[in-house]
Formats: C-alpha cells, sequence, structure tokens
C-alpha cells in the first residue's frame, strides 16, 4: 500500500485538550505529523466538525495550540473513540514547535 502522507508520523503518548465549539473535553495524543494528529477521547466527534486542539509537547516549549478538521473516527481500545485531525489552522509557531519535537522524537527512537 502507497504512503499517503505527506509527512512522517511518529507515535506518542500525550496529554491534549480538545474544544468543539463551547464544549471542552479530554483527549490522549497518539500520533502526529506537521499537518495531523491522531487522538483517542472519550466522546464521539463527527466526522467534518471542527476542532481546537491544545498540546503539551515535551521539549517544543510549552503548550501549543492548532485547529483541524475530524477527517477519520473510529472505535478505538476500551470503549473510547479515535479520531484524526487534519490541521488547517496552524501558526508559524506551533508548526515550528511540532517539527521541533519530532527531530527530538526521532533522535531518541
Amino acid at each position: 500500500m502507497e504512503e499517503r502522507r505527506k509527512h512522517p508520523r511518529f507515535k506518542v503518548r500525550v496529554d491534549a485538550r480538545l474544544a468543539l465549539g463551547a464544549e471542552r473535553f479530554p483527549g490522549r495524543l497518539r500520533d502526529i505529523c506537521r499537518d495531523a494528529a491522531l487522538l483517542e477521547v472519550d466522546r464521539t466527534v463527527e466526522v467534518g466538525s471542527e476542532v481546537a486542539v491544545e498540546l503539551d509537547l515535551p521539549g517544543a516549549g510549552g503548550s501549543l495550540q492548532a485547529v483541524g478538521r475530524v477527517v477519520r473516527e473510529a472505535e478505538g481500545q476500551d470503549g473510547s473513540r479515535v479520531i484524526a485531525i487534519l490541521f488547517s489552522d496552524l501558526t508559524p509557531t506551533a508548526g515550528t514547535r511540532i517539527d521541533f519535537f519530532l527531530v527530538l522524537h526521532a533522535q531518541e527512537s
């Protein structure tokens, strides 16, 4: 199967905070690349929904925020849901922080 992703993805386990409109809920980042993230959440989120994500990536200089659209939603483990988010509004600073985190993570692997 041909890889369709533009950027390599790295598996991580980082707590996340998500916002869907006025609703706030926790999540857990499972993997990330420069333009997308896979998160585990405790609720269903409709494909096409716009969500804001806040992450504290270790070594990336503090909290970063990104906005994206849910492009996939599926059943996860233990009754959780897994959502794939394609970032649609990533500031240059947030992008640089993700890049830095990915370089650090690749060196540790």
